[in-house]
């Protein structure tokens, strides 16, 4: 054979050689996973690295294991909507899934939801929006907007229990928002605005009943003060009285038992003059003191009984 017909046989050989080898070269990245079909069969998974497969005969599904979130409610062609308890209308709510693939169980990922990643809608979407609907109609409208991270648990919940058998992991359900009719956040906004007028009331009312209580608390302060003074005044006075009394009493008996210290006081308090004039009958004259004549050189003088007696 003529070498210049062997050199394009040759270079034709190395080329479809080299297209075959890149062909069946294969990477899968860190965080992904390889489902390998043979003739569309699954015949084993590859992990992340360098792998080779019979070009043609054999292909490599790539999902990615790594953590994902998808949000529902929020296109417009695909908005969520339900009723609440109390028949109130909740126009639209959006729920976050944050999921990712089982990496354990990525052959079935490909028997579940095939190549194409919109497949989870069609899978999700109608649970999400089946379970959302049924749990909104078992709270009433001021509880969905009261309670919401509780509604948010037993959504998560639920959807996790019915998603369990599912080649997909589910981290966490959230309810991102909801939004009721105007008309009705209007009712929710003027009730919460008279629910802080109430509050604001019952504020001043113990504003009031605590100043109350503090005047009445100053005021009882004030007459127990007066009340221990003026029982102190008076135990003061009980206990003059009480004293003064017994020295009367002690002097009274002193008295009794020395009748002539009346005379001695009385002696020794006179300053030597006697009354010049005196009403009466000289028969009812009194002397002034009486003591022993032994004892006194002069006695009283007598006084006589006139109108008017001049001394003598």
């Amino acid at each position: 054979m003529n070498s210049q017909i062997k050199f394009p046989i040759i270079a034709g050989i190395l080329i479809f050689a080299v297209i075959i080898g890149i062909a069946s070269v294969v990477v899968v990245d860190e965080g992904e996973k390889g489902v390998v079909t043979t003739f569309g069969e699954v015949s084993k998974t590859f992990e992340p690295g360098l792998h080779f497969v019979i070009p043609g005969v054999q292909k490599v599904h790539k999902y990615s294991i790594r953590v994902q979130k998808t949000m529902f409610g929020d296109r417009s062609q695909n908005v969520l909507s339900a009723y609440s308890y109390d028949q109130q209308i909740i126009e639209s709510y959006r729920i976050s899934v944050t999921w990712q693939y089982n990496g354990a169980k990525i052959e079935d990922v490909y028997k579940h939801f095939g190549v194409n990643d919109t497949i989870f809608y069609t899978v999700v979407s109608p649970l999400i929006q089946q379970t959302s609907k049924i749990l909104f109609g078992h709270y009433t409208s001021q509880t969905i907007v009261q309670k919401r991270s509780d509604l948010s648990k037993e959504l998560d919940t639920s959807i996790k229990s019915q998603l369990q058998d599912y080649p997909i992991v589910v981290l966490s359900v959230q309810i991102e928002d909801v939004n009721f009719s105007r008309s009705y956040e209007n009712i929710i906004e003027q009730t919460a605005q008279k629910k802080q007028e109430v509050e604001k009331a019952k504020n001043e009312l113990q504003k009031v009943e605590i100043e109350s209580q503090q005047l009445v608390a100053r005021a009882e302060s004030e007459n127990k003060a007066k009340k221990l003074e003026a029982d102190a005044r008076a135990y003061a006075i009980r206990v003059q009285a009480e004293a003064e009394a017994n020295a009367i009493k002690l002097k009274a008996e002193a008295l009794k038992a020395n009748k002539e210290l009346v005379a001695l006081t009385i002696a020794e308090k006179w300053n030597g003059s006697v009354p010049h004039t005196v009403l009466g009958d000289s028969s009812n004259l009194v002397p002034i003191f009486s003591v022993n004549s032994d004892n006194f050189v002069q006695k009283p003088q007598a006084v006589r009984s006139s109108k008017t007696t001049q001394d003598q």
